[in-house]
This record gives structure tokens, C-alpha cells and sequence, in this order.
């Protein structure tokens, strides 16, 4: 496929500068530039997500405001409105909002949650066409607020996803996150988590499941700027063919968050030979008295558990299958009891598809 330099040019000619590349530390292995000159279909304005809200929430519309990041800048540029929900102090409800129609375009999306409130948001990124997709949803959790929030990601082979949010967390508040990817031609989730309060409770995980092509970016950065933390990241990949998948976590400990427990740990299989992981756990301490820890691995299923299993007389696809699942199953442990079996059907369906 020959490059269509147009769209690069209109992109950044919207930005005022490069779009990301492989020249810059953070997206060394996302070359959204690159993507972008190679997308033969041309570049949506503006995406009109679908939002499903309980009875007493709504959706407001502002004029966009100015990002600090490129990203967000073009989506920005290019949008020219934000959608807005303010969750007011104490809110509760059994109904969750959804949010869904991020197929092509850009968006930017903002959620206030105030003072003690509670709300679940299901976010829905999807594609069944090639094309670009710049989605930014940022999060502002009063004091105490509590987020629960599930990402489902799987677009067409030849898109290009950059998922942004920028969640602010409030003294004592908690945010609990899992997302699940199945890739597209190149993309990003993205979540920054800033602790600009004590006590700050935030679970961030993630799975990856990718084929043929795809590549997946599951990139976090967790400011803690404040004492009491408790941060937990488990993020799970499986590869095969000649996929890709990317891994980059940070946790920033400032010399206030005394007394911060945080633990990160990325592990991968590689279904085949050509596949590729590409990992970066870090930890930044300026703080002394802190417990936090990372780890990383990557490797292939166990070949005894493979062997005892066939002796057993379970087929060799189905006996990868049952291994890889249990593998992936773990992240999502703490889910909500149908969300989780949303994401193991996926699951399940991807896995009869590639093992």
C-alpha cells in the first residue's frame, strides 16, 4: 500500500507538530506517524460517541479546552467540543454508562465524579472498518469517589486506536480498572493515574490477545504525589502469529507519598516464533519509607502441563486453549460477575480461533 501523505500532512498541519513517533522515548513502539501516512482512508473530524446513562445523569457539551499532550491536542483540534458528565456528591445507582459509537474520528471526554460518589462506566472501542481513531476520556474523582471501569478494544486490522485518559483522584478515593484488547493495525490504551490526594486506592489491569498482525500498546503512568497509596497493576498478554504487544508501566513516587504499596507485574506468552513482547516496568522512588515492587516475564506454555494433559486425553488445541485461558482468567478475578463472563466469552471465542 502506497502512503497517503495527505493525511499526515493534515494531521499535523491540526497538531502544529510531529505526531508521535518512533524517535520518542514514550511511543518508541507505537509509530503513530507512520500509521497514520499509511492509512489509505482519510481522516474523520470529529467521532459522535453513543451514551447509555442512568435516568438522572446527562451529557453536556463544552467548548474544548487546551491539552499538554499531543494526542489530546489533535483530538482537540479536531473536535472542537468536549462531552461532559458531572456526577454529583453521593451518587449511587445500580445502572452503569456505557459508552460506545468511538469508531472513527476524535473525541474527548470528560466525567466528574463529586464527593463520595459511585459510578461503573463500560467503555466500548470497536471498528469493523480501517480508519484513525483518537479517543480522550479523563476522569475526576472527588474526595472518596469511587470509579469501577471495563474496556472492551478490538478494531479492524488495518485501524489505528489511541485511547487517552487522565484520571485525577482526590484524597481516599478508588478507581478499579480492567481492559481487554484484541488489537487492531496499531494501538494504544493509555492511563495516567495522578494521586493528588492521601490514600488513593487504584487497581489497574489489563489483558491482550492478539493475532495475525495486530499490535497493542497497554501504557500506564501512576503519579503519587501524595502519602497512603495503594496501587495494584496486573497486565497480562498471549501473542501469536506475528503480533505484537507492548507493555509500558510506570509508577512515580514523589518524596510526599510516604507510605505508598504498590506492586506491577507484566507476564506474556508467545504462541509462536514470530510474535513479539515488548516491555518497560519501571519504578521512580523519592519517597523512603515505601513498599513497591515490579516484574515482568515472558515465555511459552509449560510443555509438562501440555504432556500430562494429552496423556489425559484432552487434544492438544483444546489443552492450549484451557492453559492460555487460565493464564489470561487471573486479571479478571475481581470483576463484576457479568462483566467477567463477557470478557471470558471473548475470551474463549478468540482462544478456539488460535491455539
Amino acid at each position: 500500500m502506497m502512503p497517503t501523505q495527505p493525511n499526515l500532512t493534515e494531521a499535523e498541519t491540526r497538531l502544529g507538530g510531529a505526531l508521535p513517533h518512533r524517535r520518542v522515548e514514550a511511543w518508541k513502539w507505537t509509530d503513530v506517524r507512520n500509521s497514520v501516512k499509511e492509512t489509505a482512508s482519510g481522516l474523520v473530524s470529529a467521532c459522535e460517541p453513543v451514551f447509555e446513562l442512568p435516568s438522572d445523569l446527562s451529557v453536556n457539551r463544552a467548548v474544548n479546552t487546551a491539552k499538554d499532550h499531543a494526542m489530546g491536542t489533535l483530538a482537540h483540534n479536531f473536535s472542537g467540543e468536549s462531552y461532559l458528565i458531572d456526577v454529583p456528591a453521593g451518587y449511587q445507582s445500580i445502572d452503569v454508562v456505557r459508552l460506545s459509537g468511538l469508531s472513527a474520528g476524535h473525541a474527548r471526554i470528560f466525567i466528574k465524579l463529586g464527593k463520595s460518589a459511585e459510578l461503573t462506566v463500560i467503555e466500548d472501542h470497536r471498528s469493523d472498518e480501517a480508519g484513525f481513531v483518537n479517543i480522550e476520556v479523563n476522569y475526576d474523582l472527588g474526595e472518596g469517589a469511587s470509579l469501577t471501569r471495563t474496556m472492551t478494544h478490538r478494531d479492524h486490522a488495518q485501524s489505528t486506536r489511541i485511547v487517552t485518559s487522565q484520571i485525577n483522584a482526590w484524597a481516599s478515593a478508588k478507581v478499579i480498572q480492567h481492559a481487554l484488547s484484541f488489537g487492531g493495525g496499531l494501538s494504544r490504551l493509555e492511563t495516567n493515574v495522578a494521586a493528588l490526594g492521601e490514600g488513593l486506592n487504584a487497581q489497574i489491569h489489563g489483558a491482550y490477545l492478539l493475532n495475525d498482525q495486530r499490535h497493542t500498546d497497554m501504557t500506564s503512568y501512576i503519579d503519587l504525589g501524595a502519602p497512603d497509596g495503594v496501587i495494584r497493576q496486573t497486565v497480562k498478554g498471549v501473542v501469536t502469529d506475528k503480533a505484537r504487544g507492548v507493555f509500558q508501566g510506570k509508577f512515580h513516587v514523589r518524596r510526599p507519598a510516604q507510605h505508598t504499596d504498590a506492586e506491577m507485574r507484566h507476564d506474556a506468552l508467545m504462541l509462536s516464533d514470530t510474535s513479539e513482547i515488548r516491555a518497560k516496568p519501571e519504578l521512580e522512588i523519592y519517597a523512603d519509607d515505601v513498599e513497591c515492587a515490579h516484574g515482568n516475564t515472558l515465555g511459552a506454555l509449560d510443555e509438562s502441563a501440555l504432556f500430562y494433559m494429552r496423556q489425559r486425553g484432552i487434544p492438544l488445541k483444546e489443552a492450549r486453549a484451557l492453559l492460555t485461558e487460565a493464564f489470561v482468567a487471573e486479571v479478571f478475578d475481581d470483576l463484576a460477575e457479568d462483566r467477567r463472563d463477557d470478557f471470558m466469552t471473548d475470551i474463549r471465542t478468540w482462544l478456539e480461533a488460535n491455539s
